[in-house]
């Protein structure tokens, strides 16, 4: 229960307390007052009574009375005494023969009857000799009904009741409000501390109470150094990442870097394109303009090589003083030799030179199961050839083991068939905390026709290629939303959403649509997105998450840590969880590379996000990973537990 309503509830609790107090003083004041009012009326009317009637039973000197003067009498004492009050009137004579006899039906009281019973008002008897000149005449005995107190009393206090209850809820609405009042600068405390973790957030303004001034002055300096040790953390991340990774000079990854990304690669999908290339224009400008010409040419070509380097899940990198390496996943042959003719461009642009002998590029188109080593023996084959073609610069060198590939409309008609006739195969890899609990089943996606397997690496660049990874998303994520509902027990699961499905407003509508009508499902269904679209679309990523957090269910970045940006984009978009990319999970005896892996998962550590090692194959490697804010683990380790059903 909150402050504000156990002040609200207490106060009004205190309010309707008073109000009952002084409810039931009235009722008994005035229950008090009516609880003798019939008695005394009764006195009243009975001492009357023995002022009027000793004249006229001084006229009755007759053993009998006649009709005529019973009749005046009878109406004598009717005028004493009212037929709605008195139930019973008896007139004797002093030789105790009774004159006069009359009971009275009294109406029924218009109360009810607990009431009577809660406030109980007795009849009453009166008797008076009738005396007239000391001489005894008759008795007269009445009894009064407390009828018309019992009115008066229903009257009385159902008006005080109700009035009261009016009083009391008008003062609990009067409670309310100021107590809202009061308490708004205590709601804006609370509600600011439940965004605590949102990045850049204005200060509060100091409320006017003294107390709750200092309270908000010392929240608002919390809030600020927060913000300040996360910058500073994300920072120092990044400082050693790029101290590890980064060539400071050009910017780009290092040739440890691009190793780690070609053996990710390799591991992923082994399809796409190599470059390699090397330059004479920078060892010419080092040794006639010097150091610093030579540095600012350097950064030059990095800066011309990115800018024509489109392809989102690219690779750069600086291997040397005059080598350039560049990854492109999942490229066609095609597109991987126009892709050259740009970096042709870029050099040209740069050199004095009509001759085009200052750049020599090696590329190698791969299809198939390579190690790290092959790769960079055939970039460098590659690279030999282009020095020695006469007026070329390109040399490219094709997978002798190369398997037919399919073409983009190939592609297309295969998936467009998957689709319609369901040829999807499912796999499912656990990733498990470090507590022995499967935290989800990250879904792994193949197309399986006749006896032909094409895995997702196979087939995921022709996706985005064609920009139809809508199609794609949308069956898995109908499929497994089917599953989850079919099946209880089953789950949670973990999707990966395509890149280009990050720009696609119609898919996030439709998403948006989906995940309203399963909110059901929301601790059972998990959305990963690549951490390169969490940088290069920022907008479209944070609407697509808000969404996904909006109906609760959780969401996670993949490949964390890849990509040379700042890490504070996590506190604007607050996964649930982060996978660690795989170029920090292996070789961990390396200390530069332990402390960058350290340093980026205790980024995440820190604002409490779960940080999954991916690819983990040994408990030599388990252990390890432990001991470095590493809360979770999947990879082939985790082949031993049971794959759901």
């Amino acid at each position: 229960m909150t402050l504000f309503k156990r002040q609200v509830i207490s106060l009004t609790v205190l309010v309707c307390s008073v109000v009952s107090a002084v409810t039931a003083q009235q009722l008994y004041s005035s229950y008090s007052t009516l609880k003798h009012q019939h008695i005394v009326a009764s006195q009243t009317d009975i001492n009357r009574a023995l002022v009027i009637l000793p004249q006229a039973l001084t006229k009755l000197n007759v053993p009998m009375m006649s009709n005529t003067q019973e009749k005046k009498l009878l109406a004598i004492v009717n005028h004493l005494f009212s037929n709605d009050s008195y139930s019973q009137i008896n007139l004797t004579s002093a030789d105790a023969r009774q004159l006069i006899r009359q009971d009275n039906v009294i109406s029924p009281i218009h109360s009810p009857a607990w009431f009577q019973y809660i406030f109980t008002i007795p009849s009453h008897t009166e008797q008076r000799i009738i005396e007239h000149e000391k001489q005894s005449l008759g008795l007269l005995t009445i009894t009064v009904q407390p009828i018309l107190n019992y009115q008066q009393l229903w009257q009385i206090s159902t008006r005080t009741v109700l009035s009261n209850i009016l009083i009391a809820l008008i003062s609990s609405l009067l409670v309310y409000v100021i107590c809202l009042k009061n308490f708004s600068a205590l709601a804006r405390l609370t509600a600011r501390a439940k965004t605590i973790d949102n990045l850049n957030q204005a200060p509060l303004s100091i409320p006017n109470e003294s107390d709750l001034a200092i309270i908000v002055r010392s929240f608002n300096k919390i809030c600020y150094q927060l913000d300040t040790n996360f910058k500073n953390q994300a920072d120092e991340a990044m400082k050693l990442r790029q101290q590890a990774y980064l060539d400071t000079i050009s910017g780009l990854g290092n040739r440890s870097f691009f190793i780690h990304q070609l053996s990710s690669w390799l591991n992923e999908s082994h399809k796409g394109g190599l470059g390699l290339i090397q330059t004479d224009l920078i060892n010419e400008c080092y040794q006639n303009e010097g150091f610093k010409q030579g540095d600012e040419l350097v950064k030059t070509i990095a800066t011309r090589l990115n800018e024509v380097l489109i392809f989102n899940d690219a690779t750069l990198a600086r291997l040397s003083k005059d080598e350039f390496a560049v990854l492109i996943p999942n490229i066609s042959i095609e597109k991987l030799t126009l892709y050259s003719k740009s970096l042709i461009n870029v050099f040209n642009d740069l050199s004095t030179n009509t001759i085009n002998d200052n750049v020599a590029i090696g590329l190698v188109f791969n299809n198939n199961k390579s190690t790290p080593s092959q790769i960079l023996t055939q970039l460098d084959n590659a690279l030999t050839q282009a020095k020695i073609m006469p007026h070329e610069s390109v040399a490219i060198i094709k997978d002798i083991n190369n398997q037919t590939t399919l073409g983009k409309q190939q592609w297309k008609a295969l998936l467009e068939e998957a689709i319609s006739e369901d040829l999807f195969t499912y796999k499912y890899q656990p990733a498990t905390l470090s507590n022995g609990i499967n935290y989800h089943y990250e879904v792994f996606t193949a197309i399986k026709k006749n006896n032909n397997y094409y895995s997702a690496g196979m087939f995921l660049g022709a996706i985005e290629d064609l920009k139809i990874g809508s199609w794609f998303d949308r069956h898995v994520i109908v499929t497994i939303i089917n599953k989850l509902n079919g099946d209880r027990t089953s789950g949670p699961f973990a999707i990966n959403i395509t890149n280009s499905c990050i720009n696609d407003p119609s898919f996030i509508r439709w998403l948006d649509n989906l995940l309203q009508k399963n909110t059901l499902l929301s601790s059972r269904l998990f959305f990963e997105i690549q951490e390169i679209s969490c940088i290069r679309h920022t907008d479209a990523a944070g609407i697509l998450c808000s969404i996904i957090r909006k109906y609760g269910f959780g969401f996670g970045i993949d490949n964390y840590g890849r990509n040379f940006q700042s890490l504070t984009y996590l506190k604007e978009l607050q996964p649930n969880y982060v996978k660690i990319d795989y170029v920090y999970t292996h070789q961990l005896n390396d200390q530069t590379k332990s402390t960058v892996l350290s340093s980026i998962c205790r980024t995440a550590h820190s604002l409490n996000i779960k940080v999954i090692a991916t690819r983990v194959e040994t408990e030599t490697q388990l252990e390890r990973l432990s001991e470095l804010f590493v809360g979770g683990y999947q990879g082939f380790i985790t082949d031993k537990h049971t794959q759901p059903a």
